[in-house]
């Protein structure tokens, strides 16, 4: 897997290679960028299948569904370039002359494809002498030669043995030397490379990541803190609020006992009273009311209140007073008086 041989940084230059190459052309032809996001960028999907490899490579590339890197959309031709270099270099040294051979046939033929593609967005193969200009900055830019680091120059020749290591051997006469032919050119190490940010975009997008993550845990834990005191103060409201409710019912409570309290005791003082009267009633009832008297009538047979009335008062009119002054010796019926019973005829 070639991608796992490169760091996170230096994948995320290699997979944006094919827009890099979009945006040349864009930037040198001001055109409208085919270009967008991936998923939308049919132009360069068509490229891909149309493209047949079994690169490793360019395989993870295909694989791949990130966005490309928003500085892409605002860069010039110069900083197009100098990224396909920077590419170039990291693929050639990481990867191998294989995988950046690889690479660049398929960012050119793509490049050539899309250069060419119709205003439907069909691809062709007709590409203009400004856009073939184009292309060869984009296969010059694509050679890591002036981005790669100098290579050590070859070892020269070992030097012959001097005097000292043919001392003591047999003397021989010295062959006629042929002409020496002249030297040849000793490579020229290639120009030192200058001096690679890959490092620093490494640590710079390390730090944003590491500040982005820092800033999801405080935020979770600040979304946390506040979840937390809502649950708080919705469990302080719902205590509150049951206190409130048991204090209210206490209230009713303690008011309905009183109450009913209030309603025994009338009830009792009601009664108590009512007991009162009765008795009173009944003691007033139970006392006599005459007290003096005139005679004494003792009953024989035919008599009646009504006769005795007559004999004592002179008419029948006063038989009830009569019946009244001696009910406990009558008894409850009136008209029933017995022979032998003593009356007392009360004084009017």
């Amino acid at each position: 897997m070639s991608k796992g041989k490169l760091t996170a940084a230096e994948w995320e230059m290699v997979k944006d290679a094919p827009f890099w190459v979009n945006r040349i052309l864009n930037a040198a032809d001001n055109r409208v960028a085919i270009f967008g996001r991936r998923r939308d960028a049919k132009a360069l999907e068509e490229a891909m299948k149309a493209y047949k490899t079994g690169n490793a490579l360019l395989r993870d590339m295909a694989a791949d569904d990130s966005d490309p890197a928003k500085e892409i959309e605002k860069a010039s031709v110069e900083d197009a370039e100098l990224a396909l270099g920077r590419i170039a270099t990291i693929v050639d040294q990481k990867l191998g002359d294989d995988d950046l051979r690889e690479l660049r046939a398929f960012l050119l033929a793509a490049g050539r494809g899309v250069a060419g593609a119709s205003r439907e967005g069909v691809l062709g193969d007709k590409v203009s002498d400004k856009e073939e200009a184009v292309l060869k900055r984009v296969e010059t830019a694509l050679r890591p030669s002036a981005y790669s680091q100098a290579k050590p120059a070859p070892k020269p020749a070992p030097k012959p043995a001097g005097p000292a290591a043919t001392a003591g051997a047999t003397t021989q006469p010295k062959p006629v030397a042929p002409t020496p032919k002249p030297a040849a050119a000793q490579p020229k190490p290639a120009p030192a490379m200058p001096k690679r940010d890959d490092d620093d975009d490494e640590a710079k997008a390390k730090a944003r990541e590491e500040a982005k993550a820092r800033q999801e845990r405080a935020r979770q834990n600040a979304a946390a803190k506040a979840e937390a005191r809502k649950e708080e103060e919705a469990k302080e409201r719902l205590e509150k609020a049951r206190q409130e409710a048991e204090a209210r019912h206490r209230e009713a409570q303690a008011e309905r006992e009183a109450r009913a309290k209030a309603e025994a005791e009338a009830a009792a003082a009601r009664e108590e009273a009512a007991a009162l009267e009765a008795a009173a009633e009944k003691q007033a009832a139970a006392a006599p009311k005459y007290t003096q008297f005139i005679a004494e009538h003792t009953v024989v047979a035919g008599d009646n209140l009504s006769f005795i009335s007559q004999r004592y008062y002179g008419h029948q009119g006063n038989f009830r007073i009569i019946y009244e002054a001696n009910r406990d010796v009558i008894g409850d019926n009136m008209s029933l008086i017995r022979p032998g019973q003593v009356l007392k005829i009360p004084k009017l």
